[in-house]
This record gives structure tokens, C-alpha cells and sequence, in this order.
């Protein structure tokens, strides 16, 4: 028995494999193939990078709830980036405590990431659920990159990759692939009034502005980042800041999210991990 006719891999990056994920994306794009979102839709996974310890146990795991036959590439063979199923189950048994409202609700603990689709390589974030609701989180850095493919030269391209993945994660896809067809064009220069339609029209979505209505600032980040694809904004802060402000601000911002608010807002600040030493 061999492979599906219509291949769907599932794309797993490290910290240090975003050259060879947007390779993937493009080739993805040009075979109009697109990528799993959980080991049991496919049988193929492709990983991108050198992932450390804690990512290439989190990887086995993926590849063991692969159904065979099943096939596995590395960055040499064009890898790239996606990761496990919405949510990356091994919590334990529920507890319970009261909920905000003094019910006795159960606790589940939940591990979003290190492998995780539309999600910052190398980040895992630990909730404590009640219901649907967040009720605390903490973050970990689990794989870190020798430092940052996203230089400043290539910031644009980096608010558009972003943008690409936090499309994904709200549902509108064919914005979010048009996102990560501009970061190509822009990495290969093309000029800023390029990207002018596709940010007003980003910007004037109706849904977008009703999904991140009071959603942990979800809305003005997005903003933010689409002031400087316009250039609006000359005096970005540096990658390796922005990248610990970030993490710093997950746990209070996740804190009485509902469990899809908390994927906006992980997505929003898409961390860049590699720009951060040590």
C-alpha cells in the first residue's frame, strides 16, 4: 500500500528551520498540496531544522501517532514547519476547584505546543483550565535557534509571516495564504506600496475587528504590525525586546481567556525565540 494520491505532510519546524519552512510553504503552495494539522491525517512528516532535546522528543511522539506506511524527511529535503493536532493532550486526570462564579468546576491541565499548528516554534505554554476558561498558564522556551533568521532588514517579510499565522489561526485562510505570498515578495524586495491592498483590506474586515474585541490587545498588536509592512512605523523595537516582552506578558494576558482567545493571543505576539540569546 503506498502513500495517499493527494499528500497532506505534516510540517514540523525547529527554532533554527525557518529558511527551509518557508522553502516547504512555497513548494506546498506550487503543488497545491496542503499541510495536516494531526499525525492522523497522513502519513508523511517532514522536519525542518535541528531540533533540541525536548522538540525531537515532542517529534517521536507525532511520528509514532502517524498511521503507516509513513515516510519522514529532514531539512535536507526541503523540511519546514507545522506542527501536532489543536491541542497536544497529555494532561493528566481533572481535578477540581471552585470557578470564578463558585461553582466546583473540573481542572484540566493542558500543554499547548512545543508542536502545534500556526504556532511559534520552540514555545510550549501550560494551562490550567476550567471549563474552556484559563484560569492560570506558564511558558517555557523548549528549542532556541543560534540566532534569528529575522533580521532587521527583513522585518516586513516577519510582520508578514506573523500575519500569515495568525490568519490561520482565525480562520481566514486565503488571507493568511496571501500573507505568506507578500513575505516571499518581500523578502525578495519588492517595494511597500506592493502591500497596500491586502492591509487595508485586513484592516477594514468587519469579522477580524468583532473576533479580537476585547481579546487581550489582540487587535492593536495586529495593528501595529500592519503599520510597519506600510512603513508607518520607523522605530520598531528590537527583536530580541519584543520577543521577551512577549513572553513575560503570555501568562497575564492568557489568564481567563477562553481556549481559542488564548490561540489569538499566542499568535499575535508570535515571539520571535531565535532573536533571543542564552
Amino acid at each position: 500500500m503506498g502513500l495517499r494520491r493527494d499528500p497532506r505532510p505534516f510540517v514540523v519546524s525547529a527554532a533554527d528551520g525557518t529558511r527551509d519552512r518557508l522553502a516547504v510553504e512555497a513548494e506546498l503552495r506550487r503543488r497545491r498540496w496542503r499541510p495536516a494539522l494531526s499525525p492522523a491525517e497522513t502519513g508523511m512528516l517532514v522536519v525542518c531544522g535541528e531540533p533540541g532535546p525536548a522538540l525531537a522528543e515532542a517529534i517521536e511522539t507525532v511520528w509514532r501517532d502517524m498511521p503507516e506506511p509513513r515516510v519522514r524527511g529532514l531539512d535536507g529535503d526541503r523540511g519546514g514547519g507545522r506542527g501536532r493536532p489543536p491541542l497536544e493532550l497529555d494532561a493528566g486526570m481533572a481535578d477540581r476547584a471552585d470557578d470564578r462564579d463558585g461553582l466546583r468546576l473540573d481542572v484540566l491541565r493542558v500543554p499547548l505546543g512545543p508542536v502545534l499548528p500556526y504556532w511559534p516554534a520552540g514555545l510550549r505554554v501550560d494551562l490550567t483550565l476550567q471549563g474552556d476558561v484559563v484560569q492560570a498558564a506558564e511558558v517555557a522556551v523548549v528549542d532556541r535557534a543560534d540566532g534569528t533568521f529575522w533580521t532587521e532588514e527583513r522585518r516586513v517579510a516577519a510582520r508578514f509571516d506573523g500575519l500569515s499565522r495568525f490568519l490561520r489561526v482565525a480562520g481566514w485562510e486565503a488571507a493568511a495564504e496571501r500573507a505568506a505570498v507578500l513575505r516571499d515578495e518581500a523578502l525578495d524586495g519588492a517595494p511597500t506600496a506592493r502591500f497596500g491592498p491586502f492591509v487595508r483590506k485586513v484592516r477594514r474586515s468587519a469579522v477580524l475587528r468583532w473576533m479580537t474585541r476585547d481579546v487581550g490587545g489582540v487587535r492593536a498588536r495586529v495593528e501595529q504590525w500592519l503599520r510597519e509592512i506600510e512603513g508607518a512605523d520607523g522605530r520598531p523595537r528590537p527583536a530580541a525586546l519584543e520577543a521577551l516582552e512577549a513572553l513575560e506578558a503570555l501568562p497575564a494576558l492568557l489568564e481567563g481567556a477562553g481556549l481559542a482567545e488564548a490561540r489569538l493571543i499566542v499568535a499575535s505576539l508570535d515571539p520571535d525565540l531565535g532573536a533571543i540569546d542564552g
